[in-house]
């Protein structure tokens, strides 16, 4: 789908450089972890709407990486990866007006310890508690160690999946929020992805709004992978019986 963006407003240039996958926000009086409204896009063809994002805002950096997602095929409400040796975590909280209030929910570099992970790491991905890392194991887990046990787990209880992406990311500030032009691989698959992002859900809907996406699905990337490799259905699938 080619989206026809409307005409943005010349003075919508960001005033201040931000990363939409930077650490969560803190506020300045409370040292805790602020949730944020989300907007992201998938598809292709997202020339015109990235010419408009570069004619009113410089790209701040870009960015190169390889992710690993877990995917419970069940529930997309969670997101669940491995970024540079780093177990992150954030779940959904709730969905404003179109919009998707994610919360950042843990951070672990490996190796973990073990102990943590069936006791605080897994109930806060809504992985189940059933099969336990085995005894053989050290007192800590690396990440090598982690993905064999998301497997095995896999084949005997709750079926989780493991999707490789690699992220090549263009980062740019719209009306004080971070906004991202993402061209991405999914085990080989070539997507690309449009995403805004705020404390403040009325600054994300106007950034919406100046750039025409109001007739695109909000998905985050657990819920288009998961459809990218067939785990879930599309919207439409009856269009294609």
């Amino acid at each position: 789908m080619i989206a026809q963006p409307i005409d943005m407003p010349a003075n919508m240039r960001g005033a201040r450089r931000a990363q939409i996958d930077a650490p969560a926000s803190r506020s300045a009086e409370m040292d805790e972890i602020v949730p944020r409204f989300e907007l992201r896009i998938f598809g292709q063809g997202f020339d015109t709407i990235e010419q408009r994002i570069r004619k009113v805002a410089p790209c701040e950096s870009i960015s190169e990486s390889k992710e690993i997602y877990i995917l419970d095929s069940r529930n997309c409400d969670h997101n669940v990866k491995i970024r540079e040796g780093n177990l992150e975590l954030k779940c959904l909280i709730e969905r404003v007006n179109g919009l998707e209030r994610w919360k950042p929910a843990g951070a672990w570099t490996f190796p973990i310890e073990r102990r943590a992970i069936p006791d605080k790491l897994f109930p806060v991905a809504a992985l189940e508690r059933a099969s336990f890392f085995p005894a053989s194991l050290t007192g800590t887990v690396t990440e090598r160690e982690f993905l064999h046990h998301i497997a095995q787990f896999s084949e005997c209880s709750t079926r989780f999946f493991r999707a490789n992406l690699f992220k090549r990311r263009s980062r740019f500030t719209l009306e004080d929020c971070p906004t991202e032009i993402d061209r991405i691989l999914v085990n080989g698959a070539a997507v690309e992805s449009i995403a805004i992002e705020s404390r403040c859900a009325a600054q994300v809907l106007a950034v919406r709004s100046a750039l025409g996406l109001e007739q695109f699905e909000n998905i985050a990337y657990p819920l288009a992978i998961s459809r990218i490799l067939g785990l879930s259905p599309l919207p439409d699938e009856e269009d294609y019986e």
